[in-house]
């Protein structure tokens, strides 16, 4: 009976120093990434491209997290959203939660007016990130980064340069050149300019230049086109300048980039001029 409780006592006592240890939960490091501009585009707007990273410690598989994300413009809430993965971080792994952010320009102005004429705007992006792993509660982590956005600019238009490039006895042909500056850092579509040559107030000629294409981001595109007088045209539509030795005229010149947030500020260039006149 003693060597049989002994040999029982051994048994129990064995058993304990054999099992193996119940692994113990870490808690996983989070921390941010980058927050960086993916996109910037004048009709779509900017968009954020935010990365989370997770480090899993454990000795086995957890789940990604949640992740609700807020986007403050000038300390003001924008827009919010909660990003959701029901794939798993291998043990002793990290991973990168990705959150892309939509920011549209049209609905930036009409949330801000006071925007128009600024550069940029400050803006604050804002994690909350927690697991759906019992042991770790209510746990959430915090996370925030700001910045500033772009916000698009009215392009410039020079003063225009307008010359007799020719002269003769039938007509007259002018020279009319000028710069588009885009200080914004995207392309912006090539603007509709149409252009009206008025003589004594009244329309003369009307036309509409040919798009060439868009302007590149922060740069100045040149604009250069010709304007024909033919004073057979002239005289038949004005008969009373027949007598004159010139004429004050002037060239209305107008840019619509057809884009909704420069909507309602289209450019116009007024360029007064003496045509000469053929006798």
């Amino acid at each position: 009976m003693r060597i049989l409780s002994a040999l029982l006592v051994s048994c129990f006592i064995l058993s304990f120093t054999t099992c193996k240890t119940v692994p113990v939960l870490q808690e996983p490091v989070i921390s941010l990434h980058s927050v960086q501009l993916a996109k910037l585009d004048i009709f779509s707007g900017a968009q954020l491209l935010c990365k989370v990273q997770v480090e899993n410690p454990n000795i086995f598989t957890i789940p990604l997290p949640e992740v609700v994300w807020e986007v403050f413009l000038n300390a003001n809430s924008f827009v919010n959203g909660v990003i959701k993965d029901n794939q798993q971080i291998k043990a002793q792994k990290s991973s990168i939660v990705e959150i892309p952010v939509n920011l549209n320009y049209l609905d930036i102005f009409k949330a801000f007016a006071s925007l128009k004429g600024r550069k940029q705007i400050d803006y604050k992006a804002a994690f909350d990130i927690k697991f759906a792993i019992p042991l770790l509660g209510d746990k959430n982590w915090h996370l925030e980064h700001e910045g500033e956005l772009p916000i698009p600019q009215l392009p410039k238009i020079s003063s225009p340069v307008m010359r007799i490039e020719k002269a003769d006895l039938t007509m007259v042909e002018w020279f009319v050149s000028f710069n588009v500056e885009n200080p914004n850092p995207f392309e912006l579509p090539q603007p509709k300019i149409i252009f009206n040559y008025q003589i004594n107030n009244r329309s003369f000629i009307q036309n509409t230049l040919p798009n060439k294409g868009p302007l590149a981001a922060s740069s100045v595109t040149p604009v250069v086109f010709g304007l024909a007088v033919y004073y057979a045209d002239l005289f038949r539509v004005f008969s009373n300048l027949r007598s004159s030795a010139n004429v004050q005229s002037q060239l209305d010149v107008t840019f619509d980039f057809g884009v909704p947030v420069f909507s309602g500020e289209n450019i116009s260039l007024h360029i007064p001029a003496s045509l000469p006149l053929s006798r």
